[in-house]
């Protein structure tokens, strides 16, 4: 006869892996148009997600056996493991995609192997009758599931560490619009994966029944919120512009060490009055998804003598960009004295009004 606490605990247990099932569901199934027809640019960790929330189906033992001890101990290893290792691959495969750097992702997926090993190994002694958790011969076991819970945690953390970077760069070094680069989702799920895990390692940790269900519990309302930050495209490319090929240069400058400006005086003045040409008098500047990339290419310098240049010269590729774009709104303001200044902000090449009136504070005005 089971004890309402068991019942409690169960049913807290058979909510999150249920709502796991419908988020890996939801994600399968989930295929708004026009963007289903790109998944992989859209949507980039779309196979990680469903991967990752149907391994939780492996938790179902400690469901239907809340009193046994194997099963508990099983439940609490897949917390303390799957959770650093979960968040780590979501965020490498979505944000490795984004900024194409595909070896973000490699050491994640090389723990694969261990993580699956562990988890049926797990699995498979909560289901067969005794007691063998308890064993004395499972005792590495354990100890190798804390070095592996260790490695994947060093993985989340040097996740957190590259998206970070890549917020602080991308954002005003490389993009002229931060919103080239998903910020503000990066922000959310950096937050949802480090209160996941605080949640499973602080009910696996204490280890009662009432920890347990309240730390599941919070587990289910993070993978609904994860699903709904997860639904909406965070990328800003229209889908007519992806299917013509125009896939933004962004992230290769990641891959492309940062020059001194070691010029001469005159090949940096050369230098400036290219960018002027074609960001100022052919208004490359209009284009809100314009890259430092882009203009390298434009301009045909090598990008990293660009970058030099323009942070010596010209304040930088993100202010430099910003402030033709912002003078070319006060002249349509003149020119245009009735048009919505929405308008006008969408017509100069910015991305969104926020970056606007980032630039007007920025210039004190």
């Amino acid at each position: 006869m089971y004890s309402l606490q068991d019942i409690l605990f169960s049913a807290s247990l058979a909510v999150y892996v249920a709502t796991s099932v419908f988020v890996a569901m939801v994600r399968w199934g989930h295929r708004c148009e026009p963007y289903g027809r790109h998944m992989d640019y859209y949507y980039p960790a779309w196979r990680a997600v469903i991967s990752c929330f149907l391994c939780n189906l492996l938790m179902c033992p400690a469901i239907f056996l809340p009193e046994e001890r194997d099963a508990l101990l099983q439940l609490r290893l897949l917390l303390i493991l799957a959770s650093p290792f979960f968040c780590a691959v979501l965020m490498f495969s979505y944000f490795g995609k984004v900024l194409k750097v595909n070896t973000w992702r490699m050491p994640v997926y090389a723990l694969a192997c261990p993580f699956g090993v562990m988890a049926l190994t797990a699995t498979t002694l909560a289901l067969v009758p005794g007691t063998q958790m308890d064993a004395a011969f499972c005792r590495w076991f354990f100890a190798v599931g804390g070095v592996l819970a260790l490695a994947f945690l060093a993985c989340f953390v040097t996740a957190f560490r590259m998206i970070a970077r890549a917020m602080r760069r991308f954002s005003e070094e490389n993009w002229s619009n931060p919103e080239d680069f998903p910020t503000r989702f990066a922000g959310k799920a950096i937050w949802i994966s480090a209160l996941h895990l605080a949640a499973s390692w602080v009910a696996a940790f204490v280890g009662t029944y009432a920890a347990l269900s309240v730390g599941l519990f919070a587990l289910s309302v993070l993978a609904v919120l994860f699903l709904i930050g997860a639904l909406s495209p965070h990328r800003e490319m229209d889908v007519e512009q992806l299917e013509t090929g125009g896939v933004p240069g962004g992230p290769e400058a990641e891959d492309v060490p940062e020059l001194e400006l070691n010029l001469p005086p005159e090949r940096q003045e050369e230098i400036v009055r290219a960018i002027r040409r074609y960001v100022e008098e052919e208004r490359a500047f209009l284009d809100c998804h314009l890259t430092l990339s882009d203009l390298a290419r434009g301009v045909g310098i090598n990008r990293g003598y660009v970058s030099a240049v323009m942070n010596a010269r010209l304040g930088g590729f993100f202010a430099y960009v910003n402030r033709c774009r912002y003078a070319h709104v006060a002249r349509l303001k003149v020119e245009q004295p009735d048009t919505p200044i929405g308008e006008l902000i969408d017509a100069a090449g910015f991305g969104s009004r926020s970056t606007y009136y980032t630039i007007r504070k920025r210039l004190g005005e």
